[in-house]
């Protein structure tokens, strides 16, 4: 039976030098919310929120229903303790830019060091190590580490995003939990040998329509701030908006499991998202007792993940209508070796992302630390039409074009096989299969695509075999059941045998 799953995870800091704002309110809050309804919870509480008695005193009379763990963004004191001069900027004793602010700014020692230290003030408030800890960003070697020496059973990290605030995560499976790479956090493993054995799972809900490319032309007009279920946001404090995202993320159509995560970080203020966390909260009750969500911990979500699916397994993501009215469609499929998103723009079908997932490509932080204030996590493109687009509109922006008018999309799972088919019916009458498994996409019925580079970031050469690709120095391949055509600057790839078919796990 497929699991269609909620974490409540809200995250604790325990000093904000930005402005002025109560950070133990919204704690208290958020704690009563979720007890007055019924809910487990997660907290994840950053050092410096370890040292305030108040804060640790908040949890208290909590019982199993909540569920403690870190968060790490560094602090003076954190550093400190270990003997690491704090580059925080003046006033600032906890800074979110990613040097000083994040584990990556720090040598793969310093990481273990600052680990440690905030796993033993957690012990000695709490009598215990936690057992889940997030960040926006976390490298891959931390995790590891973490994972080795204190059995961790989940982490967690921001969504897809590019540039908002300091912290860009683009290419890696869009929701739901991966097993990561031992070199990329946020690249899957394709195989055991290589793969950190604890689930990472993506933060805060994220729109599987706009957020893809919120700053460009899908903005939509009547919404500011992030597209996702992050409830300081006028999108999240919408109920017919949150509605939508409910019946898209869990009555879709989807592969072995549904999941996202909604919550709130204290430095927002009660005042800012109380609004948008108790109606949230309230629908989450609804859905729980009819059965349809489960909300529960994240550590009994890593666990029950690890039990289920010895790898990365096949997941998917689909938003069949739109909940701004204006006719986009998206349907995002992840596995062990890549990520896809099918997308319906004014009838005109694309994939308009195609990323490729290579466990041996090393993130930019493995083993030396990020002297910058910002930071850059990515897997390899095949087709990035946010980041290629040459201007805002679809025929400058990169894709792989289907031909003819899209009506409508509806979509088969099957578990067994790890498969999404999704049927569009044409305007001419006729139908094109796309079937995502595990290691291909299949189209049937399209008689050509026709890959657009538009702007690309990653030099691209057509084959007898597909297609090689080089990136950032890094050499991929994909390969098609037929040999592409060059026309201009695109290709074109035909049909061969009724079909065409793209491997991704060269």
């Amino acid at each position: 039976m497929k699991r269609h799953i909620m974490n409540i995870v809200n995250f604790v800091r325990g000093c904000e030098p930005r402005y002025e704002v109560d950070l133990l309110a919204p704690v208290i809050k958020e704690l009563e919310t979720d007890r007055r309804f019924g809910l487990e919870d997660t907290f994840l509480l950053q050092y410096d929120a370890l040292l305030r008695d108040d804060m640790v005193a908040a949890f208290a009379g909590c019982g199993e229903e909540t569920e403690l763990g870190l968060w790490f963004e560094m602090c003076r004191a954190l550093t400190e303790k270990v003997g690491i001069a704090w580059r925080g900027r003046p006033g600032y004793d906890w800074d979110w830019f990613v040097d000083p602010g994040f584990l990556e700014a720090y040598t793969p020692a310093e990481r273990e060091a600052l680990i440690d230290e905030a796993f033993r003030l957690f012990r000695e408030r709490f009598g215990r190590y936690p057992e889940v800890a997030g960040s926006w960003l976390l490298d891959a070697h931390s995790m590891r580490y973490m994972a080795e020496k204190y059995g961790m059973k989940a982490f967690i990290i921001c969504k897809e995003q590019i540039n908002t605030d300091a912290y860009t995560l683009w290419g890696g499976p869009y929701s739901g939990g991966y097993f990561p790479s031992v070199n990329n956090a946020l690249c899957p493993a394709s195989t055991e040998e290589n793969q950190i054995p604890v689930p990472v799972f993506r933060m805060l809900g994220i729109d599987p329509i706009y957020s893809y490319n919120g700053e460009g032309r899908y903005y939509p007009p009547i919404a500011s701030g992030v597209y996702t279920m992050e409830p300081a946001w006028q999108l999240a404090q919408d109920p017919d908006v949150m509605d939508w995202f409910f019946r898209e993320y869990y009555e879709n159509p989807c592969l072995n499991y549904s999941h996202a995560t909604t919550g709130q970080e204290n430095s927002f203020g009660w005042e800012g998202f109380g609004r948008g966390y108790e109606m949230q909260i309230g629908k989450l009750k609804s859905l729980s007792d009819r059965g349809i969500v489960s909300v529960e911990q994240l550590g009994k979500t890593g666990e029950a993940f690890r039990k289920s699916f010895p790898l990365t397994p096949p997941s998917a993501l689909l938003a069949l209508t739109d909940w701004a009215k204006a006719g986009y469609r998206s349907v995002w499929y992840h596995s062990r070796f890549y990520r896809a998103d099918l997308f319906v723009e004014k009838g005109r079908l694309t994939f308009r992302d195609l990323m490729k997932f290579d466990e041996r490509l090393p993130e930019r932080y493995l083993s030396a630390p990020c002297a910058e204030w910002s930071a850059t996590y990515e897997n390899l493109p095949v087709v990035d039409a946010h980041r290629w687009a040459t201007a805002n509109d679809a025929a400058h922006e990169a894709a792989i074009a289907f031909p003819g008018e899209v009506l409508s999309l509806s979509a088969e799972a099957d578990d067994a096989r790890g498969s999404l088919t999704v049927t569009a019916k044409m305007r001419s009458g006729g139908e094109i299969l796309v079937t995502f498994s595990e290691r291909e996409v299949t189209v049937q019925g399209a008689g050509s695509l026709l890959l657009i580079p538009a702007a690309a970031k990653a030099k691209i050469r057509p084959t007898s075999h597909g297609f090689d690709f080089s990136y950032e120095g890094y050499d991929y391949s994909v390969a098609s059941s037929s040999q592409p055509i060059s026309e201009g600057e695109n290709y074109r790839i035909p049909e061969k045998d009724g079909k065409i078919t793209l491997r991704m796990d060269l």
